[in-house]
């Protein structure tokens, strides 16, 4: 507080700064009045700011990361989300911009930080071991989409003016293209695995036609159960996946709707398996599904039941999964991959590359034969696919799906361009009539594309 004392014919006001008194002197009484409140609204806010919490003055990222979590990351992400980005923040984030004051983060320090990752810092550990030789471009690319969404909010919250992360120079990172099998390659792995005397091999076979014929993920294979499939309606129910998600993040989120914990074999595990549903709405769906596959599920469900009797209830755990090890255990992503790639190195096949091939390429390749197969039926095949939106499909699968389609159409037009100069026009209604009939006939395809090209013409 301030006050004004009177000295002779003049005033002064009285203030404090610390502990220091200051004096304002040889002021009017009106002069004075002002200078009195111009001083109490000055430590009016001073009081404020030094009262207010770290976000509005000394907040260190660490703790705006932590408020982030909870107000974002938990209403926001899936489990799987959540752990991978937990994972960037403890092992990357903290340890080399945790202490800064979030105010002191610039488009600079980013830059800076992103150079020392890529150049210096050590990886993240995995059993006391490093999980790879550097920190990859990916990585760092992961870890700036994080933050860029972390520090927009600091924004939003005016904890800050502008976000560091927007103009921050990032390493090149070419996101490679998934390969993408042949339906000649798959019918050899299929042809491969397809082994009734053997639950192993036939296991994968199964899931291999699943993946194919019904364009699903693995975590959607390894959580389908037998009273999805519908025989009658030759459908197959994906309502629930199988994932490995943290025991954090199981007491996190509370939007993640779990429908069943496998027991750990292991005590003192961090992490269980759990059944649960698709990460997205979308992804709930009903798949048509070829008769090949259900013909395939009823030789696998015979198998299931004679190790179970073979077994027992104690050596035989029964969940009901369709795609599951030879006691009944579930079977994880990590182990349809590493079990396909098992298998093709096992095949050494000449045009396959185990190296570039995951169990997820064959989604892939289903999507892109669905298309191919529908003449670019987006909305079947993303249904099918259970994507969120078309975006996501045509990004991913449209660039190389339509390749060798375009090159027989070429060829088609090639063809029907040179007999239509070598061979006399129709001069009459019959000849046209009788030519067009000839064109049905031997090539009703190409018909169909030129009776589209002059439907488009006429409406452009």
């Amino acid at each position: 507080m301030a006050s004004i004392v009177k000295r002779g014919k003049s005033y002064s006001v009285v203030y404090y700064i610390g502990k220091k008194q200051l004096w304002e002197s040889g002021l009017s009484y009106a002069a004075a009045k002002a200078f009195k409140a111009k001083v109490e609204l000055d430590q009016s806010a001073k009081e404020k700011t030094d009262k207010s919490p770290a976000s509005e003055k000394d907040r260190t990222v660490n703790e705006f990361l932590y408020e982030f979590i909870e107000k974002y990351g938990i209403k926001k992400w899936g489990a799987s989300s959540f752990d991978g980005n937990i994972g960037l923040i403890e092992n990357y984030v903290r340890p080399y911009l945790g202490e800064k004051k979030l105010r002191a983060v610039t488009t600079k320090t980013v830059d800076d930080y992103y150079h020392y990752l890529e150049t210096e810092a050590e990886p993240a550990m995995n059993m006391g071991k490093p999980m790879r030789d550097h920190i990859t471009a990916s990585t760092i690319h992961d870890i700036h989409k994080l933050l860029r969404c972390a520090f927009n909010l600091a924004v939003r919250w005016e904890y800050i003016s502008k976000n560091p992360f927007i103009n921050a120079t990032l390493p090149e990172h070419e996101e490679k293209e998934r390969v993408v099998l042949s339906s000649e390659q798959v019918l050899r792995v299929l042809k491969f695995t397809c082994r009734p005397e053997h639950y192993d091999y036939y296991t994968m076979y199964c899931a291999i036609l699943i993946a194919i014929g019904c364009t699903t993920r693995g975590g959607e294979i390894g959580g389908l159960q037998w009273d999805r499939v519908d025989y009658e309606n030759r459908q197959l129910n994906i309502d629930r996946a199988i994932d490995r998600v943290s025991k954090k993040s199981m007491e996190k989120l509370s939007k993640l709707e779990i429908l069943f914990k496998f027991p750990n074999l292991f005590p003192g595990t961090k992490t269980v398996i759990v059944l649960k549903q698709p990460k997205t709405k979308g992804s709930v769906r009903m798949v048509e599904t070829p008769r090949i596959v259900l013909d395939a599920l009823r030789a696998l469900k015979d198998m299931q039941e004679k190790l179970k009797a073979e077994l027992g209830p104690e050596g035989y755990m029964d969940y009901d999964l369709v795609i599951c090890q030879a006691n009944g255990r579930p079977i994880m992503t990590e182990h349809l991959n590493k079990r396909f790639k098992d298998i093709l190195t096992e095949m050494n096949d000449p045009e396959i590359n185990p190296e570039e091939v995951v169990f997820h390429s064959l989604r892939h390749t289903s999507a892109s034969t669905k298309l191919l197969l529908s003449n670019g039926d987006y909305n079947s095949v993303k249904h099918a696919g259970g994507w969120a939106n078309l975006e996501m499909l045509t990004r991913r699968y449209g660039s190389h799906s339509f390749e060798s389609d375009r090159e027989k159409l070429a060829q088609k037009m090639d063809d029907f361009l040179d007999s239509s100069t070598s061979a006399p026009a129709p001069t009459t209604a019959t000849d046209a009539e009788q030519a067009l009939k000839a064109l049905a006939q031997s090539n009703p395809d190409l018909l169909m594309q030129i009776v589209k090209s002059i439907q488009s013409a006429n409406t452009d």
